[in-house]
């Protein structure tokens, strides 16, 4: 094909391909808006039509029914799109499953150890203790949490943990001697 006809056929498919859009593009809006009231996934879906419809050029100015054939790509690329959105949304309540049961356990593993720090300790220490040991939480932070000074929250969470070792040294073995 020369140089000339290979200029002349792209700019009749350009041609064809904007009329295309011209004459079809608020149908399929309105048939893809008909599945979903997401604009972003329907914006995505009509640019995704109109990318397979130009690589395809060729097929669709010899089929039968250009407009069909549009409307049947829409329609497929926004049921993939679908799909896909609802895999990853089951793929998401799954990992939400397991954060929940994970918090559940984490939540009852605290209630345990504050119960048993409970005779050893006042709220405070066991708070502290808490904080610094089971959710690992900086001094600084502590200090914040308790509106007191770093070296304060320093001498606290020491001093706890010093009545932990003198009143239950089972406690604070079972618990670990670098801590809760």
């Amino acid at each position: 094909m020369s140089r000339e006809n290979s200029r002349k056929l792209r700019l009749q498919q350009k041609k064809f391909m904007e009329e295309l859009i011209d004459e079809t593009e608020q149908a399929v809006a309105r048939m893809l808006f008909k599945m979903t009231n997401d604009r972003t996934l329907v914006e995505d879906v009509m640019i995704a039509t109109w990318t397979t419809a130009c690589q395809k050029i060729d097929v669709l100015e010899k089929h039968e029914n250009p407009h069909g054939w549009i409307m049947r790509a829409a329609k497929f690329h926004m049921l993939r799109e679908l799909e896909k959105r609802r895999h990853i949304h089951s793929h998401e309540m799954l990992i939400l499953e397991e954060l929940e049961v994970y918090i559940e356990q984490e939540t009852q593993n605290e209630l345990e150890l504050s119960e048993a720090l409970k005779p050893y300790l006042n709220e405070d220490e066991r708070r502290a203790v808490i904080l610094r040991y089971f959710y690992e939480v900086s001094y600084s932070d502590l200090a914040d949490y308790f509106h007191i000074s770093e070296s304060n929250a320093r001498k606290r969470v020491s001093r706890a943990i010093g009545k932990l070792r003198r009143a239950a040294p089972d406690l604070w073995h079972e618990c670990g001697n670098e801590g809760i």
